[in-house]
This record gives C-alpha cells, structure tokens and sequence, in this order.
C-alpha cells in the first residue's frame, strides 16, 4: 500500500536556498536509487519547510534507508547543516487520491557521440555553469538576465534536476565527463511532443559540441522516447542557435510577435520544429 512521510524542519537564517538545493540532489538520489516516487518541498506561511515524500510501499522506504548510508552524502549533511530545529516526521497511509497524476519522471539516459559523453545533469554541475549563466553576452537571448552568484545558479537549475517531464544532458567529452561545457534539454508538451533548448559555457563555444550534442539529444527523443515533435524557440537576432537549429533539419515555422518581456526589452520569437520522419 502507497505510505508517505511528512517532514517539517525550522532553518537557520540566511540557509534557505543552499537546503533547497541540498534537498532536490537527495530526493533526487533516493528516487534513482529506491525507485521512491519522489517528494515536494514547500515553505508554510509560519516559515517552516514542509516536504511530503511518497514511497510504493512503508517496506520499500524501509529498506532503503537501511541498505544506504544518505546521511553521509554531501547534499544530506549540507541539509543537516541548514536546521535549526528538527519535528517529529509524520507516517501517512493513502487511502483516497482526487489529485491528477503528474507527469512520470525521466529515468536518465546515457548518449555519446563522437566526440561526447552526454549525462544526466547533477548539483555539482552548477559550479561549472556558473560562468555561462553569469555572463551577460551568453545569457543575452534567453528568457532573464544574468544571475548574481553561485546560490542563484543552484536554484534556477534545480528544476532542470528534479523537475517533471524535463531531461537535462550535460555536454562533457569522453575522457572528462565530469567537466560540464554545456547542456542540452528536452520539456515534455502537450500531445507528444517536446521542446529543446541548449547553452555553452563561454569559453566552450565555437567548437560545434552544442550542435553535436542536440542532434544526439533530438535522435534520443524521435528513436527511444517516441516523440511525435521536437521545437525550438528562439530570439530572431539569436544567429547561432538559427543556425544550429538549420543545420540540424529544424524548419522554421512562424514568429510569434511580442512574446517575451525580457531583461532587454519586449521580444519577438521564431519556432523551429522538427516531426519524427
């Protein structure tokens, strides 16, 4: 029978978005590890976090945390770190469900190309992505400006970790796979289809591994994912990923005018699409 857990935690000041993130690597190491069916984290109007864990079965959460040491991990001891005061955990059994199911989460996958080991992205990428998302000219065409530190950088990409219907591929080269030079993403939409998206570091641009790693993330989608559709959305003065997305069979399929109000002003933006075969 379905169990879940119920935590609440009081933090210390200032620790907020460092547990966050810590939070998000764990949860997203259990679920991986135990096939956990994952958990939410929410902030009470009281200040305390709440986070609702949901598990197959109170045998398997069991078996879980006796068979691996979490609390020797990295991302558990920063939590541990981050609480001032620590309550009693909560043991739910499900008896109704009136909630929509969300969207299954990804298991990750493993690409390689040529040149490229393509992973899932984990929280200790966010060191190596620093440079790209604090860099006003690579951040320049995307949705927000540039973020302030290596915190805000965590958060943002937190989603690209742990989110619903999101596989996030760090672009690395074979004999380093733990550098991160890059991303690539596919967003799960409605009827079938995703969306695609893609950034470099600075000073990994102008090597062709951003063009070299979507065709491999788009090839995944059509082949092994099944997808119907993959698009693109991009700013029309956005040379480069025109031509990436050119290069790589996108057609360009219309422009939707004043589409985002962005950190350099209102802007319009040109889909790109692509459909299996």
């Amino acid at each position: 029978m379905t169990a879940a857990i119920l935590y609440r935690w009081r933090l210390k000041p200032g620790r907020e978005a460092e547990f966050r993130a810590a939070w998000s690597e764990g949860t997203r190491l259990i679920h991986l590890t135990c096939k956990s069916y994952g958990a939410r984290l929410h902030e009470g109007e009281d200040g305390l976090f709440w986070s609702y864990a949901l598990w197959p079965s109170e045998e398997v959460r069991t078996a879980c945390f006796a068979d691996h040491d979490w609390f020797s991990q990295d991302c558990f001891k920063t939590m541990q770190a981050c609480i001032e005061e620590r309550f009693d955990e909560t043991r739910l059994t499900l008896t109704d469900d009136a909630l929509t199911a969300p969207t299954p989460r990804l298991e990750p996958a493993l690409l390689t190309t040529e040149r490229l080991l393509l992973r899932p992205m984990v929280l200790e990428d966010c060191e190596a992505f620093l440079p790209a998302l604090t860099d006003p000219e690579t951040m320049k065409y995307w949705s927000r400006g540039p973020l302030a530190d290596i915190e805000a950088v965590r958060d943002y990409l937190s989603w690209n970790i742990r989110g619903d219907g999101v596989e996030s591929f760090v672009i690395a080269l074979k004999d380093t796979p733990e550098d991160a030079l890059g991303w690539v993403v596919l967003m799960d939409r409605k009827n079938n289809a995703a969306e695609t998206g893609y950034m470099m570091r600075p000073d990994q641009q102008g090597h062709g591994y951003a063009r070299e790693a979507t065709a491999a993330v788009v090839e995944h989608g059509f082949t092994t994912r099944g997808l119907r559709r993959i698009y693109a959305d991009t700013d029309p003065d956005n040379a480069a990923s025109i031509r990436l997305l050119e290069a790589l069979g996108f057609e360009l399929e219309g422009r939707l005018r004043a589409a985002w109000e962005t950190h350099i002003g209102v802007r319009d933006s040109l889909i790109f699409g692509r459909i299996r075969n």
